[in-house]
């Protein structure tokens, strides 16, 4: 740029060198740069603007109104001069105008600010090699591979070959580990790791007659891996003890296990199978037991119960059990093969959809398959076949999440920062992917329900904690949005979530449901942009939306209360159970028998809980069901004789529409010595 001085009239020409100076008098700013010393003093107000080519132009110094004018036409109020800081109010009324033009033109250059990013010229963040990261080193495999296959079919070729060969490699293993298998010429059962042989409460039936089996049976089972960390999520009583949140294995102590035990932790328990491989193993049934003793074995501990159960069963070991589960094996592949795929290609489409189908195939066959109990014969084709149903949608899914946000951070990436792009996007991928492994172990919430928030221990303190690191990373993310200039985007987005959240949550009779693949659905558009931590973010939640829905499909973000409950309380009416009367009589032998009342039931409020009837446990089994079509509930009498020497365990609860019990009692003690202890709350005295 040079600067051409002018004549003795203090006239001047400021222009770029090389370019044709057809200029009459007058003055030519280039971004404000070059400003000639020998100005008129009304050009020291000109405010300069960021937009490179602004010109002025003026024929006359002396010429107010003309210099204005033409200021005004090139810059507007952003990039050329100002009107308002040119001239001097001649009123207070003008005064008064001048310093609200002032006021709001600040207000507006502020918000411009916040909104629209920094003072400078936007451009979208692009991740730069780094050399001591060895950038030459990073694009090798690429460019090996495009020296190799130079032509699109080809590369084409070798990506499906790639294909072909992960595909074989995990549903081989599959099939050699999960196939039919026979012991003893019987066909070996596979059991998830909550199976067990008795159902809590009263969903046995009357006497436990939907669930118990011919005594002294046994049949030959197979386990998965990982069995160790599951617990239950609902309370369980057994006898007056409440259990939730731990492995549930009643017993053990002597080798025998309460029926109601999940058979697979107590298969752990007993040294027959180990939670790393799973295996198998044998359940022999001794029909009913007394006194179940708790211990620890294996990491395991069991719990106690000092009375009688109608079933029981020992595990034994069997010689035969084919090669184990091997997902910590096939773990090790399929991180493997995502990783050469990532750092082989620079193709953004080709790593996602690469490690979007390998990542849920793992998950769905291998690493967290759902909870199916069939005969070994069948098991693959279900898994399969829930699998593939599930697959499709979500690709379909990830193809518009792809458009709309991925492609603006894995797309365009330098080849020089190829490892680095692999290793933070792939290995959140797969950090997501296995959350049953990493951050459910790590994190004590089980669920996003009030319920359980409210009851599982930690989990309040574990949730304040997840949305403390959220909210600090989305500041992160939106400070890049700034500096981009799509904040208000991005803020606009993320208000119309909440918007629609609220909605959802105001809805009436009805739960609103954060699954992982919602939740990794509302956060991805967080990640929009091309930077490291972007990266790591989005493959974070690719692999979240992989796990929940491999896992549990698209379930519904707006569920009934009686849907998601499972086994918990329904928050219904207790019985009000009248002090019992244990009557003892001497004939010979002593015996005992405990009769229980209840208060009466108004009948506008049994027809608004739409109650028909009342069961009873007795050491966790039912023992009696009355039907008030039958008999008024204050005339019904609940009679128990003692008939062996033990505690016994009492629990109530109305029955509901389709013979369905609602909410237990907590549980009343006979004890052996004859006197009675009610449970907390259990009944008005």
């Amino acid at each position: 740029m040079k600067m051409a001085g002018g004549n003795g009239s203090g006239e001047h020409t400021l222009t770029r060198t090389g370019e044709d100076q057809d200029v009459e008098r007058g003055i030519i700013f280039d971004n404000g740069n070059g400003r000639d010393s020998g100005s008129s003093s009304s050009s020291d107000g000109l405010k300069k603007g960021d937009k490179s080519g602004v010109e002025v132009r003026h024929v006359d110094e002396d010429d107010n109104s003309n210099e204005e004018a033409q200021l005004l036409s090139d810059g507007g109020s952003e990039d050329g001069l100002e009107l308002d800081e040119l001239t001097t109010p001649d009123s207070d009324i003008e005064h008064h105008a001048f310093k609200t033009r002032q006021r709001e033109r600040k207000r507006r250059r502020c918000c411009d600010w916040l909104w629209g990013g920094p003072d400078r010229p936007r451009r979208r963040h692009q991740i730069k090699p780094v050399g001591w990261l060895l950038p030459k080193i990073q694009s090798g495999l690429v460019d090996i591979i495009d020296h190799i296959f130079p032509k699109t079919w080809q590369k084409s070729l070798l990506l499906g070959v790639f294909g072909l060969v992960w595909a074989l490699s995990i549903l081989v293993p599959v099939v050699l580990t999960k196939g039919p298998l026979y012991i003893d010429n019987q066909e070996v059962k596979h059991l998830s790791c909550v199976s067990s042989l008795w159902h809590p409460n009263a969903e046995c039936g009357l006497d436990g007659q939907l669930c118990a089996p011919p005594s002294n049976t046994s049949f030959a089972f197979r386990c998965p891996a990982d069995c160790a960390g599951v617990k239950v999520l609902n309370p369980r009583w057994v006898g007056n003890q409440e259990v939730n949140y731990r492995p549930f294995v009643v017993g053990g102590g002597e080798g025998v296990y309460r029926g109601d035990s999940f058979v697979c932790q107590a298969a752990l328990h007993a040294g027959v199978t180990t939670d790393k491989r799973g295996g198998c193993g044998r359940v022999v049934l001794r029909g009913e037991y007394y006194r179940f003793e708790n211990s620890t074995r294996t990491g395991i501990e069991t719990i106690g119960f000092g009375s009688y159960f109608p079933m029981a069963y020992e595990i034994e070991k069997v010689d035969k059990c084919g090669r184990g589960d091997m997902r910590w094996t096939l773990l090790a592949l399929s991180v493997g093969m995502s990783l050469l795929l990532g750092v082989g290609t620079n193709n953004g489409r080709v790593m996602f959809f690469g490690g979007l189908v390998g990542g849920f195939v793992h998950v769905g066959l291998v690493s967290d398959p759902p909870d199916i109990e069939v005969h070994s014969g069948r098991l693959v084709q279900e898994l399969v076949g829930i699998m593939a149903g599930r697959l499709l949608p979500a690709v379909f899914v990830m193809a518009v999440v792809y458009r709309a946000v991925a492609r603006k951070t894995i797309e365009g990436v330098d080849k020089g920062v190829n490892w680095e792009k692999t290793l933070l996007w792939t290995g959140g991928l797969w950090l997501g992917a296995l959350t049953n492994n990493t951050l459910e172990a790590w994190i004590p919430i089980s669920r996003l329900e009030g319920h359980d928030l409210r009851q599982q221990p930690g989990a309040v303190v574990a949730l304040v904690g997840v949305v403390g690191v959220v909210v600090g990373l989305g500041g992160l993310q939106a400070w890049g949005f700034w500096r981009e200039g799509r904040l208000v985007r991005y803020l606009g987005f993320y208000g119309g979530v909440i918007g629609v959240i609220g909605v959802l949550v105001a809805m009436p009779g009805l739960e609103l449901r954060l699954h992982h693949y919602v939740l990794a659905l509302i956060l991805l558009p967080g990640t929009a942009m091309q930077t490291r931590p972007s990266l790591l973010f989005q493959g974070l939640l690719v692999g979240l939306f992989i796990n929940g829905v491999a896992r549990w499909g698209f379930d519904s973000v707006l569920q009934t209360y009686d849907s998601i409950r499972g086994d918990g309380q329904f928050g219904s009416l207790l019985p009000d159970v009248v002090a019992p009367f244990i009557e003892t009589s001497e004939m010979g032998v002593k015996q005992e028998t405990i009769h229980f009342k209840w208060s009466v039931l108004d009948d506008v409020v049994r027809l608004r809980e739409k109650i028909e009837g009342i069961s009873v446990l007795v050491n966790d089994v039912e023992r009696f069901r009355g039907w008030f079509a039958e008999t008024k509930l204050e005339d019904m009498v609940f009679s128990w004789p003692r008939f062996r020497k033990a505690d016994e365990y009492f629990r109530f609860a109305f029955v509901g529409e389709g013979g369905n019990t609602l909410d237990w009692t907590e549980a009343g003690t006979w004890f052996v010595n004859g006197t009675w202890s009610r449970g907390v709350g259990y009944y008005k005295a």
